[in-house]
């Protein structure tokens, strides 16, 4: 049995990467994203990855602009696109090296040392990167809640002029009322015996020999 193509009924377009058969159609079209187009996708990855504005340099975009795009390119931080007419084109590749770029600006690492990290590095490869960032990020946010102070307040009580007792809010003493006021009245009395000037008679007499 042989092989019969009716060539009426296939046909190949390499531009559209477009296959027609009998009753099939399969479509594998690229992506093509304009400058400002591009600049919205890479902000649209970076806040769903949790990585939209944490820079801890404030002087860096929590996004790249159409002229930051430019100057990575120029870098040599980022591919050079493809032009159509007078269209600059860029494609997944684009998107994945800004996203990566920014993920690592995210955390203080200068540019140099980006360029460093990502050269050469595949799509899949650059998505390892992003991803790891995100997960540092998520763990560091993680902490810092758990380790968010709550403030104390205190309760103040004037018992006279001069003497206050203050205890913080929701004190509840574990000793017996006993013991606690023995210690209340030993207090007390250290305070009288140090006197006006601080210390104790003989401390003071001391003090002046």
């Amino acid at each position: 049995m042989g092989l019969y193509i009716d060539l009426v009924d296939f046909e190949l377009d390499l531009d559209s990467m477009t296959v027609l058969g009998h009753n099939a159609v399969m479509v594998a079209e690229r992506i093509s994203y304009s400058l400002n187009d591009l600049s919205n996708e890479v902000a649209r990855l970076l806040k769903d990855r949790g990585l939209m504005g944490i820079q801890q340099d404030q002087r860096v975009s929590a996004a790249p602009d159409k002229r930051t795009i430019r100057y990575y390119t120029t870098l040599g931080l980022l591919d050079r696109p493809e032009i159509e007419g007078r269209q600059a084109k860029y494609n997944l590749r684009h998107v994945m090296q800004l996203v990566a770029i920014k993920s690592l600006q995210s955390v203080a690492l200068p540019l140099s040392e980006i360029q460093s990290l990502l050269y050469g590095l595949t799509n899949e490869e650059l998505d390892h990167v992003i991803d790891g960032v995100a997960e540092s990020v998520r763990v560091k946010q993680r902490i810092f809640k758990k380790e968010t102070f709550r403030p104390t307040r205190l309760r103040e009580i004037t018992i006279e002029p001069g003497l206050r007792l203050i205890a913080e809010e929701g004190w509840q003493s574990e000793l017996e009322d006993s013991l606690l006021y023995d210690r209340l009245k030993a207090a007390l009395e250290v305070l009288i015996s140090a006197g006006p000037e601080g210390g104790s008679d003989d401390d003071r007499n001391e003090e002046r020999v």
